[in-house]
């Protein structure tokens, strides 16, 4: 554990050193302005109801999942609503957050592949300046990145026999469907992977069944407001919908479409038109998703040469631990494979792709761990000088 809280409070020193620097030199992006969180939080402090992400907006909403606007309320009620030490205080919650991320990520890659690889991935992820500077963003994507990686852990004890806690692995990936739908996303096949390398279909129907039982109330809850089901989120196919066919009207706009339509109806529209607008040019659709598959991978682009090497450390990393713990190996690449579909489809930004860094991360950790020991090994087979 003390190697562990070196690479938090490392991380943490990090993250608020940067935090303080941004706040000084681009202390505009330190407000909430049009911030959906924050106008949802608002309305949660205000009216005691999840409505009203944007201006001029009344009624219901799951245009956001409920988890980060949720913990941004509490912060409006101790520092004030939409204040700037309201904001401070979130993004230090993020650093917080991110921070945490990087111990997760010390203990995955150290049960996977040896103290040395966890320590290697651990001190990557707190030292590493692009993620130094993500907290300052007011969004959940720090939070996504670590509740994203804590279910990972269990999800790969329970997959090498360290654990058995089914159920909370289940409650695990409930909650990160409640901070960020799309991180779930790759569940159903790692539920699969699991039953096919443990045998335990009980046991997985238990870690299922869980996950569905945290869902169930906020399900419930938008079914009594939009009088359909709606999982989680209400905007799958009208981000598609923006990101493919234009902004015009967007909430955010002139336009007051969703104003005067409502959620319901608004999503309903531009969900419909999404899909016949794929259906009638499908190529035109299939190469922008391929565009922004490209550019998922190399974000940001202020830091795109760390980008690649990460991804390069990522792919190395993968193969050697499909040799050595397949089961744990299937598990991750599910993971790259399945989250960014969501994204190719629709937008695709630099905090869209962080929740999966800790995934990337370790990974880099199993790669550069072995480079490190390779010139190592060779120094010691090679026969002595006569």
């Amino acid at each position: 554990m003390r190697r562990a809280l070196w690479i938090f409070a490392a991380g943490l020193s990090v993250r608020l050193l940067a935090i303080a620097y941004l706040a000084r030199v681009k202390p505009a992006l330190l407000v909430w302005g049009v911030n959906e969180a924050g106008n949802i939080a608002r309305s949660l402090v205000q009216t005691h109801s999840f409505s009203s992400p944007f201006h001029d907006a009344h009624g219901p909403t799951a245009w956001l999942a409920p988890g980060y606007p949720a913990i941004v309320a509490g912060a409006f009620w101790i520092f004030g609503i939409q204040t700037w030490a309201s904001a401070f205080a979130m993004v230090v919650f993020n650093a917080v957050c991110s921070a945490a991320t990087g111990v997760v990520v010390y203990f995955i890659v150290r049960e996977l592949a040896g103290e040395k690889a966890g320590l290697i991935a651990g001190w990557f992820w707190a030292l590493s300046p692009y993620l130094a500077i993500l907290p300052f963003i007011l969004w959940d994507t720090s939070l996504s990145a670590l509740i994203l990686a804590i279910a990972l852990l269990q999800t790969l004890r329970l997959q090498s026999g360290a654990s058995n806690q089914w159920a909370a692995c289940g409650v695990a990936w409930g909650v990160a469907a409640l901070i960020n739908p799309a991180l779930a996303a790759p569940l159903p096949i790692i539920a699969i992977v699991l039953f096919a390398f443990r045998s335990k279909w009980k046991s997985v129907s238990v870690m299922l069944l869980s996950t569905m039982l945290v869902l169930v109330p906020w399900t419930v809850r938008n079914y009594l407001a939009f009088h359909k089901l709606l999982p989680i989120r209400s905007n799958g196919l009208t981000e598609v919908y923006f990101a493919n066919y234009g902004f015009d009207t967007h909430p955010l706009g002139p336009s007051m479409q969703y104003q005067n339509q409502g959620e319901a109806a608004f999503t309903a529209e531009t969900g419909h038109h999404a899909l016949e607008l794929i259906k009638r040019d499908p190529l035109t659709f299939l190469r922008n998703s391929a565009v922004r598959a490209f550019w998922f991978w190399i974000y940001p682009i202020s830091f795109w040469q760390l980008s690649l090497v990460v991804d390069l450390s990522a792919i190395a990393g993968l193969i050697a631990l499909f040799r050595n713990a397949r089961p744990q190996a299937f598990t991750l690449f599910i993971v790259l494979a399945v989250y960014p579909l969501i994204y190719y489809v629709s937008q695709v930004v630099s905090r869209y792709r962080h929740p999966i860094d800790p995934v990337l991360y370790i990974l880099s950790g199993v790669a550069l761990s072995r480079i490190a020991s390779h010139p190592k090994g060779r120094r010691q087979a090679a026969p002595k000088s006569p």
